[in-house]
């Protein structure tokens, strides 16, 4: 008797739960208020990559919001490591997401964070994303566009309007009607020879990939600026990608708003980037 390989292995504070009994309470706040923070990593042979800029951000975002973690940096590898360990994929998706407790005004007593890691097998993607526009914007102003909340139900909404509509994923703009980024991505693009990227203040997230990315592309003499572009001149570039941590560097073949579409082909730049970024991620 064969069997089935688990999917989705998943652990709370630490303890491997089976995905049937994997719950929080319904009085979390994180449930009640959209209050947590989470993120979203590459493993490969139970390595997870860029694992301090991620622990950076996720323990700004804490400091941002006064969630006090769990435990620390050392326990919450741990539980990352064992986790993963319990897959028996050679590449996962893992998400972890810290949730701020039962509700006081609800229970009486505040509760303690909960920390759950869910690991998955993950391939990366090899073919270009056709994008479409999404109607929402982002607030270029708010502060929590600098931290990775779990109240992410305008991304969410874009997603899934464009994937009903047959795109890979949406391109937000911001309030200013500037390009801010992918839903679940940052966004480059190219002129010239020159690499373009949204500042941080155009409200897009600070992205692991996209900090990776912007290193990189300085060290092989690549010159990349933060400029604030509209749609209009984006569409005019010679190249687009983007960069995430499950997809590491990818192509943008089509960008599609309203009736008008545009079509790209992913170039040197694109390429260059994407091998160089696959191959010092050891995947």
């Amino acid at each position: 008797m064969t069997t089935k390989r688990a999917r989705t292995i998943t652990t709370i504070n630490g303890k491997r739960v089976s995905n049937a009994k994997a719950r929080v309470s319904v009085f979390d706040n994180s449930l009640l208020y959209a209050e947590g923070l989470f993120e979203t990593f590459l493993a490969c042979d139970n390595r997870v990559l860029y694992l301090k800029l991620h622990l950076d951000r996720l323990y700004k975002g804490a400091a941002v919001i006064d969630l006090k973690p769990p435990v620390g940096r050392r326990q919450l590898t741990e539980w990352m490591r064992k986790t993963l360990e319990a897959h028996p994929d050679r590449i996962n998706k893992l998400r972890l997401t810290m949730t701020s407790g039962e509700a006081e005004r609800w229970t009486g007593v505040p509760g303690k964070p909960q920390v759950i890691l869910s690991a998955a097998p993950h391939t990366l993607p090899l073919q270009p994303f056709r994008v479409q526009v999404s109607d929402w914007r982002v607030d270029q102003d708010s502060k929590f566009r600098r931290i990775k909340t779990i109240s992410y139900a305008v991304h969410a909404a874009a997603l899934k309007r464009a994937k009903i509509e047959g795109f890979d994923d949406a391109l937000m703009l911001n309030k200013k009607r500037q390009v801010a980024e992918i839903t679940t991505a940052n966004i480059f693009w190219c002129h010239r020879g020159r690499i373009y990227t949204p500042p941080i203040t155009a409200g897009c997230l600070e992205g692991v990939t996209r900090q990776v990315v912007m290193r990189e592309a300085r060290k092989l003499g690549l010159r990349i600026i933060e400029k604030n572009e509209s749609l209009d001149r984006l569409v005019e570039a010679d190249e687009i990608f983007l960069s995430s941590s499950l997809k590491l560097v990818l192509g943008i073949s089509e960008i599609s708003y309203g009736r008008r579409r545009f079509f790209f082909e992913p170039g040197e730049i694109t390429h260059t980037l994407a091998k160089h970024i696959r191959h010092l991620s050891r995947i």
